[in-house]
């Protein structure tokens, strides 16, 4: 039955049933630990808002690069000329420049993730920065993984699965945590916002 249903429906019914148990998983989490760090109360303006923002570009487009680009063109012709009119040609000068992910991640280290950083202290754009940075390093990860698999893998069904599965985590990940930049509020995803947690206050 799945064979008769074109793959980008298939790989987002999938899609959908991997998110539903990360929910699951996650609320089971902050059942189980409830101790999880409280957020500070520092007084958070527009420009840390904005500036929280900004950093996502990072994993957005890397994530675009691994694995947008190969299942994008599968999905609703509408969805694809929007993206044609917006986020490609960005994705596209990123993709013929490779040493500019990397430019721009050591300028957001140095100017936010040192102790030493020049800029003055701004703990929620820090965060998010670190946040960022390590949600970029995932990506990339991921997306190295993902192109290590056999090549008949990646071009079948569950391939494609797997690659849009991976899409949608991304992507997900990326606008839940913009969405919590501009509330002014903290995002907390499971592991990798701990992760950053325990890095700023070591840093401390």
């Amino acid at each position: 039955m799945l064979n008769q249903l074109p793959v980008w429906i298939v790989a987002f019914i999938f899609t959908f049933i991997f998110i539903l148990l990360c929910i699951v998983v996650y609320q089971s989490y902050n059942f189980i630990f409830k101790s999880f760090n409280k957020e500070s109360k520092e007084y958070i303006t527009i420009v840390d808002r904005l500036g929280s923002v900004l950093p996502y570009w990072l994993p957005l487009l890397e994530g675009l690069q691994n694995f947008g680009q190969q299942i994008l063109p599968d999905y609703p012709f509408s969805l694809m000329s929007v993206y044609k009119r917006t986020l490609m040609p960005i994705v596209i000068f990123y993709v013929t420049n490779p040493a500019l992910a990397f430019i721009i991640f050591f300028v957001l280290y140095y100017l936010f993730v040192r102790t030493k950083s020049p800029i003055p202290n701004r703990p929620f754009i820090r965060f998010n920065v670190l946040q960022s940075i390590l949600l970029f390093l995932i990506n990339s990860l991921l997306g190295a993984t993902f192109r290590a698999l056999p090549i008949e893998f990646r071009m079948s069904l569950y391939g494609l699965m797997l690659c849009n599965t991976l899409f949608w985590f991304v992507l997900s990940t990326i606008i839940y945590s913009i969405i919590k930049s501009i509330e002014g509020k903290y995002a907390k995803i499971p592991v990798i916002s701990q992760a950053v947690r325990i890095q700023i206050d070591n840093q401390l």
